[in-house]
């Protein structure tokens, strides 16, 4: 019984903290981004659109919807769509060896959606990276931003809440 309070209280004191984050002021000088890599390529994500990272849950798959549409995982009695990011713009599937982890969305993008990413691998400070412009032309709506690390990892910036809001990620269907 002690232990389910701490956990209790730990959940509490984590949402707390995750709602103070959000409402501080910017601060332009620490533009802080989650590092993830999905599959061989590495993204930046904004931390008020990303909610929390749980390891890759079982997934039911839902039919009549598209291949990137993974299906619906249980995460903690919430029901969670499950997206395949590389296969959502084209490209090959995510091996089951890839898909390691789930990245829940967070509550700002105001889904019950998620994608699956091989691991996420820290923090970073846009003001620290060598700036490589906006991301391809023609590539994905979504894809704001790349970016060089000090190990020069090249790191593509997110825009979750322009992919939530795309007709791709709305049209699940087939």
């Amino acid at each position: 019984m002690e232990a389910g309070r701490h956990g209790s209280k730990l959940r509490e004191f984590s949402a707390q903290l995750a709602e103070r984050i959000k409402a501080a002021p910017h601060t332009p000088a620490q533009p802080l981004r989650l590092a993830v890599r999905i599959g061989t390529d590495s993204y930046l994500l904004d931390m008020t659109a990303a909610g929390e990272i749980v390891a890759a849950p079982a997934v039911a798959p839902v039919p009549w919807t598209r291949p990137w549409f993974r299906g619906l995982a249980n995460v903690r009695g919430r029901l969670i769509g499950v997206i395949d990011l590389p296969q959502l713009t084209g490209r090959a599937a995510l091996a089951p060896e890839q898909a390691q982890q789930l990245l829940v969305f967070g509550p700002a993008l105001k889904v019950n959606a998620g994608m699956l990413i091989t691991r996420a691998f820290g923090l970073r400070n846009t003001h620290e990276l060598e700036d490589l412009g906006a991301a391809a032309a023609g590539g994905a709506p979504w894809e704001r931003h790349r970016f060089r690390d000090l190990d020069g990892t090249v790191l593509t910036e997110l825009d979750l809440p322009a992919l939530v809001a795309s007709e791709a990620f709305g049209s699940i269907g087939i």
